[in-house]
């Protein structure tokens, strides 16, 4: 998946869409397929009115979980977001760029990247190795994600089908068609 073909691309949802169904769903099509995948997925488990009381990131190729929810009770407002977590998961995403996965996936471009921290410079990190990414962003980090990208990358709607055609579009392997589908 190397060269000319390096792509980087959000998938677009709104708040409410279940993006982490999504994108299991679609990286279990891409695995399927051959496409070597490295990073994560978020899982959220439990929830009161709406909200996770637990989120962990589970790495592509191991299958370990880090928790990345900080624990501030149910009544807790604003982004819980524990990025101390996050940093310790951020070894997943060396491993995957230093093992030369097909694509790289990092669950979300979110508040954290949008701010200049998070787990922005592995996003760069996997474009200066050629390898390309696939995250998910809604709004209102969408916006830093069009200055991150400055046109580079691409914005895919919430279907299946277009995301894997745009990863066979980079790839030097073919997905099996019969796997478009939507999640």
């Amino acid at each position: 998946m190397r060269g000319s073909a390096l792509g980087i691309a959000a998938v677009r949802y709104s708040k409410g869409f279940d993006i982490d169904a999504f994108l299991v769903e679609t990286c279990r099509a891409l695995a399927e397929s051959g496409v070597r995948l490295g990073g994560f997925l978020q899982i959220s488990e439990g929830g009161v009115g709406g909200c996770a009381t637990r989120v962990h990131l589970y790495d592509l190729q191991t299958r370990s979980a880090y928790d990345i929810w900080e624990d501030r009770g149910t009544c807790a407002r604003g982004c819980r977001l524990d990025e101390a977590g996050l940093d310790a998961a951020a070894t997943v995403l060396d491993r995957a760029i230093s093992d030369g996965v097909d694509m790289l996936v990092i669950n979300r471009f979110g508040r954290a990247e949008s701010l200049g921290r998070g787990l922005l410079p592995y996003f760069a990190q996997a474009i200066e190795h050629g390898i390309p990414v696939l995250t998910g962003v809604r709004s209102p980090y969408d916006k830093a994600w069009s200055v991150f990208h400055g046109g580079m990358g691409h914005e895919l709607p919430c279907d299946a089908a277009l995301v894997l055609d745009w990863a066979t579009g980079l790839a030097q392997f073919s997905v099996d068609p019969d796997l478009n589908h939507t999640a």
